[in-house]
């Protein structure tokens, strides 16, 4: 349930019951709020100027939440109120604020309520053209959008001052105390009975307008002259005027004011003779193309990708063991871009490849290096080097098997601070699945290939982790191995994100869903044993077919020859939110590997109740028969996900619980810990600004 606040409310005269103001007139007289934080209250001063200059002289600050200093979804928690795991802390914090203003006007018995945010800036001639637009305005509506973003392209006759059209932003609006009522019982029961994640608050608003669940009208002003000038340049903070309004189709009478510019650059900006500060250089290198979903590896190369380039200037280096295309949001975040090819790889392991099976599996064996390592050569250090034109103040590695491609960077005097991510113990999960496949009878040159590539990368760990100025892992069970193995490490867990939600679409309804990379082995073998050890069993339990999907990318031969007989193959989906949403628990099935399982994450922010093995959540804040169900045998397995498909007030307590964890791993979060790790070593750094490699990069070995 939504609390309300109690708070006095700051403005005495609204604190009597009058009907909705009959003019625009006394709609100025009767003042309002105005949302600001304190940090950058230079904001809210200029804003509040530009309204009084035309005739709102009666508008109060009141200290709004501070994403950037509190913890909003903890805040939401104790409210009752879950927000997406995608949205950043701003949003979150915001979206109270605004909600905290409606309950004031319930418990305050306001009969309206005027609010605006710090950034409003309004039309020059808002008296006279506000009397026009406030005639045309129904005295009934919940809300009425002064300054919005209407789709104006749908609306029948785009000339009228005052429509019904959905809209975005709450930068300048009123709500009546009915809108307060009907907006409040609106969340209440989203999140009571839809059992959905709160989105930004303008996004809920806007969906309401959509469904016809509010009255609303918006004030319209694509038919007169701009203002301001409108620009999509930088930002300085510095110089407030002249004003400027943002790129955005604002349709209304209030704007909102890109001349304020962000909340951070303008104090260094200021201190440095208005002039901007240079940001660090950071180069990336991941072993597979950044994304903001798909594998895991692409998205924890993703959060780095981000999280840096709140920070950094940012070079991003794809040695592509791993699979997938550098996407546009990646090549618009990354100030240069290199993706090694064939010219900069191991000559005899990209050979490998290539030669007959028998020649090919006793080669690897004798050949020294991992086949993961293919990238990591003299070539691929060198080609980094021209990329940056020798210049880094940070390099940031994910995996340590490409740890070699750093070496330029770590010999001389001017030695640049190296953040390895190991992420997993590569060399662990490896025999594990070796084991795996011996114990099944597989394969036996395939499991002696992991075992030996285990040796080999362990040597690679061995030799490059205590090289680094700090060290990443993705539990802080990984990091306590780091510790045991390496004394002294500086070390910490950097948690896998919950990877963004994606599009909403339809997909075939299914029991059970198993959505992974099935490029990775481990998958592999739990689709195997899902389907084969686990299927026949839940079945027999449950007494009818239980039907299960396995999606994902790379369902190679091993996993295709499952499809039939109630499992049902989802091929490279383009987003993974419909199989949630069409499946009844999601399951982790892992017999082998390391690190925290994304998918479980994954399922969390889509609000599945989960069955995993111990492995599959080794690693994650979870307990049993809380947060998740966790089995290992397939007996075992096959009861807990018969429960879990049973109990519908099991998997509700579940998920209430786990969406905690999803919020703990919210990819916002992640990206903030990896600027702040960023910004710590650059601050601590042992070379100088902007140091360079040697001139001949060592052998990598």
């Amino acid at each position: 349930m939504l609390g309300h606040s109690s708070r006095p409310c700051p403005c005495p005269k609204y604190c009597f019951f009058v009907p909705l103001p009959a003019t625009f007139a006394e709609l100025q007289a009767g003042g309002g709020l105005m949302l600001y934080l304190p940090r950058v209250g230079w904001r809210a001063d200029h804003s509040l100027q530009k309204l009084r200059e035309v005739g709102f002289d009666d508008i109060v600050p009141v200290e709004g939440l501070d994403g950037a200093t509190e913890d909003p979804w903890a805040i939401g928690a104790q409210r009752g109120l879950h927000f997406d795991v995608g949205l950043t802390g701003g949003e979150v914090a915001c979206a109270l604020s605004m909600i905290a203003l409606w309950e004031r006007v319930v418990d305050e018995a306001l009969p309206y309520l005027l609010v605006f945010e710090d950034d409003v800036l309004p039309h020059p001639d808002i008296e006279r053209l506000g009397t026009q637009y406030w005639a045309e305005t129904p005295r009934d509506a919940d809300f009425v959008f002064l300054g919005n973003q209407m789709d104006v392209d749908n609306v029948a006759d785009s000339r009228c001052r005052v429509l019904a059209s959905p809209s975005w932003c709450l930068h300048a609006y009123v709500i009546s105390d009915e809108g307060a009522r009907r907006a409040l019982s609106l969340l209440r029961t989203q999140m009571e009975f839809d059992d959905r994640w709160l989105s930004a608050v303008d996004i809920e608003a806007r969906t309401w307008m959509e469904r016809g669940d509010i009255r609303y009208v918006c004030w319209n002003g694509t038919m007169l002259p701009k203002p301001f000038p409108v620009s999509d340049g930088p930002r300085t903070g510095v110089d407030l005027g002249p004003d400027v309004m943002r790129p955005k189709a604002d349709t209304g009478l209030f704007y909102q004011n890109f001349s304020l510019g962000s909340a951070i650059w303008p104090q260094h900006a200021a201190a440095n003779g208005g002039r901007r500060l240079r940001k660090p250089r950071a180069v990336l290198i991941a072993p597979t193309a950044p994304h903001r979903g798909g594998n895991g590896l692409a998205m924890r190369a993703g959060v780095a990708l981000e999280g840096l380039a709140r920070t950094c200037d940012v070079a991003l280096v794809v040695a592509p063991y791993g699979y997938g295309t550098v996407s546009s949001w990646a090549k618009e975040t990354a100030e240069r871009i290199l993706v090694l090819s064939d010219a900069h790889a191991d000559p005899f392991l990209r050979r490998i490849p290539h030669v007959s099976s028998s020649e090919r599996d006793l080669a690897r064996l004798a050949y020294p290096r991992p086949f993961a390592s293919t990238w990591s050569t003299p070539a691929g250090a060198a080609a980094i080097v021209e990329l940056v034109s020798g210049q880094a103040d940070l390099v940031y590695v994910t995996r340590s098997y490409l740890a070699p491609l750093a070496e330029p960077w770590l010999a001389g005097d001017q030695r640049t601070p190296l953040v390895l991510d190991v992420d997993e113990d590569d060399s662990q999960a490896l025999r594990q699945l070796a084991d795996v496949w011996r114990l099944e009878g597989n394969d036996p040159v395939a499991a002696q290939l992991m075992a030996a590539d285990a040796d080999k990368l362990e040597l690679i760990a061995n030799q490059w982790i205590p090289r680094a100025d700090l060290a990443l892992a993705s539990s802080d069970v990984e990091v306590a191995a780091l510790r045991t193995r390496f004394a002294d490490l500086p070390a910490r867990a950097l948690p896998n994100p919950v990877p963004v939600r994606g599009a909403e679409g339809w997909a075939e309804p299914v029991d059970v869903a198993f959505v992974a990379n099935f490029d990775y082995l481990p998958n592999q073998d739990a689709a195997r044993w899902l389907c084969r050890q686990v299927l026949p069993r839940l079945r027999r339990r449950m007494g009818r077919e239980v039907r299960v999907a396995l999606a994902g990318s790379h369902i190679g031969p091993a996993v295709a020859e499952l499809n039939g007989d109630g499992v049902v193959l989802v091929r490279d989906p383009w987003t993974v939110t419909p199989i949630y949403e069409a499946t009844t628990i999601a399951v982790a099935p892992l017999r082998a590997g390391g690190g925290t399982r994304i998918k479980i994450l994954e399922a969390f922010g889509h609000r599945r109740a989960v069955v995993s093995t111990s492995l599959g959540a080794e690693g994650l804040p979870v307990t049993s028969g809380k947060h998740l169900l966790i089995a290992d045998s397939a007996d075992d397995f096959a009861d807990a996900c018969g429960r879990a498909l049973w109990d519908w007030s099991l998997r509700a307590a579940l998920v209430s619980a786990a969406v905690e964890v999803a919020i703990a791993h919210s990819w916002p979060r992640v990206a903030s810990m990896v600027s702040e790790i960023a910004t710590e070593v650059l601050v601590s750094r042992r070379g100088g600004a902007g140091a360079s490699p040697a001139i001949t990069p060592p052998t990598c070995r």
